[in-house]
C-alpha cells in the first residue's frame, strides 16, 4: 500500500476506536445500572442492540489493523500489490465506518 493509503486507514482505525471505546462502555448501554431482572422488554433489546453495535465496531477495527499489519507484513514485497485493489478495500472500510458512525450518532438523537 502507498504511504497516503497506511495514513488514511491509521486515521480510520482511531476514529472508529473512539467509537468502540464509548459503544464498549456497559455505563452507555440502555438500562445502565439497572439490574436485568428490572429491565422492561424494550430495553433489554435496546441493551442487546449496543452490545451488538460495539461488537461490529470491534469487528471492524480489528480488520482496519489486520490491513495495516499485512502491508506492514509485506515488506518491500508490498510495491506488488495492485494499487487499484488496495484502493478499492480501503474505500469500502471506511465506507463502513462512515456508516457505522452514521447510524450511532442518529442512534443518539432519538
Amino acid at each position: 500500500m502507498r504511504q497516503d493509503q497506511i495514513e488514511r486507514l491509521h486515521d480510520i482505525a482511531e476514529r472508529v476506536g473512539e467509537v468502540f471505546l464509548n459503544e464498549a462502555d456497559p455505563d452507555n448501554w440502555n438500562g445502565a445500572g439497572i439490574p436485568l431482572r428490572d429491565l422492561d422488554s424494550e430495553s433489554r433489546g435496546n441493551r442487546y442492540w449496543d452490545k451488538k453495535n460495539a461488537i461490529q465496531t470491534g469487528t471492524l477495527l480489528a480488520r482496519v489493523f489486520d490491513l495495516v499489519e499485512r502491508d506492514s507484513r509485506a515488506g518491500p514485497s508490498a510495491d506488488k500489490i495492485n494499487d487499484d485493489d488496495s484502493e478499492k478495500e480501503i474505500k469500502k472500510f471506511e465506507k463502513q465506518a462512515r456508516e457505522m458512525i452514521d447510524a450511532i450518532q442518529s442512534a443518539g438523537k432519538c
